[in-house]
């Protein structure tokens, strides 16, 4: 079976480093995870809530990777409230709330 020259040519230049096409469609797969990068292709922050503690003593949760507790700050946004199933955050006088990732820890 002979393959038309014209489609493959196109097809290597569709997906050929540096160009648009490629660089819009994949990520690296290797390059570490970095909230700043995830942060400035959003317009608005992005809170990951990875993990809720609460006990009698504390209330304490881990947010794109930092640990905050009620009264603290993470990205511009005061912490309101932990509940056990999301927090409640306060960003330019509005009330919003992170929910707590899917297969994150909860204790």
């Amino acid at each position: 079976m002979r393959r038309n020259p014209l489609i493959t040519l196109a097809l290597m230049l569709a997906f050929a480093p540096g160009t648009g096409l490629a660089g819009e469609l994949l990520r690296d797969p290797t390059r570490p995870y970095t909230p700043a990068a995830e942060h400035a292709r959003n317009s608005s922050p992005r809170f990951v809530v990875h993990t809720i503690i609460i006990s009698p003593e504390r209330r304490v949760a881990i947010v794109n990777g930092r640990r905050v507790a009620v009264g603290g700050s993470i990205a511009g946004a005061r912490v309101i409230a932990i509940e056990k199933d999301q927090l409640v955050l306060e960003i330019g006088g509005k009330r919003i709330t992170a929910g707590l990732n899917e297969g994150a820890m909860r204790r």
